[in-house]
């Protein structure tokens, strides 16, 4: 396995990739130790996904993940093939997709607007383009759809 020291890491690669530690990488460890359980497999898994990400998105015109979402759909990735961890997948991202209940009382529409927004990072111009819709039809699905997402929230 790949060793590394985090400072070295975080020192030596773009400020996305930096940003994305700072803000994510406590998270990520939480939702990688409620897979593995365990705290040691969990940092090492995390030291692991963020050399991975930096190798692999560490030019500077290279896009990686920017927001929540798209880190965690990388570290399942990357967790996957993980030394320890494959078979501890399953159950604990169950565990963490949780949000799919809310989701169901989504149309396939809000869903579909919702999801390539922020699971997908899409923008609206994008969207409404691939959608055949208008921007403001875009808006307006979304405003309803986290109206929804709020409301099942509160149950």
């Amino acid at each position: 396995m790949l060793k590394t020291d985090r400072q070295v890491l975080l020192e030596s690669k773009p400020e996305s990739i930096r940003s994305l530690y700072d803000k994510y990488a406590g998270t990520l460890l939480g939702y990688i130790f409620e897979i593995v359980k365990d705290s040691k497999l969990a940092e090492e898994c995390l030291v692991h996904i963020f050399c991975e990400l930096s190798a692999a998105f560490g030019a500077e015109n290279a896009r990686g993940p920017q927001n929540w979402s798209q880190l965690q759909r990388f570290a399942r990735g990357r967790l996957e093939a993980f030394p320890g961890v494959s078979g501890k997948i399953s159950a604990g991202v169950l565990a963490h997709n949780s949000y799919d209940q809310h989701l169901s009382a989504l149309s396939q529409e809000q869903k579909k607007v919702f999801l390539d927004i922020y699971y997908h990072g899409k923008g609206l111009a994008k969207l409404a383009a691939e959608l055949n819709k208008t921007e403001e039809f875009i808006r307006k699905t979304l405003k309803e759809a986290f109206a929804i997402l709020r409301k099942s929230g509160e149950n």
